[in-house]
């Protein structure tokens, strides 16, 4: 065996402590900084009211288009959509203008919540489809997947031109 430089003992695998260190450190560095870098977390439960056919009909009598977001616990996209659009104060602003519904699809078993799929043509989530005041969608800005604030923000836009 061979005496180790670093300490008074001996010890075979002295060149492996100074690296493994390192690795330990660089990983806790890493999951610091990535942890840093995210959006804040904001909460835009507030403003999506649970779908349901009432509340189409009401924003129909009011003239109010409507976007539905099918939403998933389970479903990362979702997640991310929240966290990087959703929970922004310009797009919450522009929500608020329009009767903002969620259907919650986390159980898809359910024989309710999958009639309501089979009657918009919903494929996977996240899907955000758009109607307009009259409750009809509009299927050219019908959004499946991750999209930027940008994009999301023009679909809203155009929907408001639309009433």
């Amino acid at each position: 065996m061979e005496r180790c430089q670093h300490s008074n003992s001996y010890f075979r695998f002295c060149g492996i402590i100074s690296p493994m260190k390192m690795l330990i450190s660089l990983i806790l560095l890493i999951f610091v900084f990535s942890s840093c870098g995210q959006a804040p977390t904001h909460q835009s439960k507030f403003l999506w009211k649970p779908y349901s056919k009432q509340a189409i009909k009401d924003s129909v009598a009011h003239k109010k288009p409507v976007v539905i977001d099918f939403f998933a616990e389970w479903c990362p996209n979702c997640h991310e959509l929240d966290r990087t659009v959703f929970s922004l104060p310009e797009i919450q602003a522009k929500l608020a203008q329009v009767t903002a519904l969620r259907m919650d699809v986390t159980n898809q078993d359910d024989p309710q919540i999958q009639k309501i799929l089979q009657e918009y043509e919903i494929e996977g989530v996240p899907t955000i489809i758009f109607l307009d005041s009259r409750g009809k969608e509009i299927k050219d800005f019908r959004i499946i997947g991750v999209v930027t604030p940008q994009e999301f923000s023009q679909a809203l836009a155009l929907l408001a031109l639309l009433k």
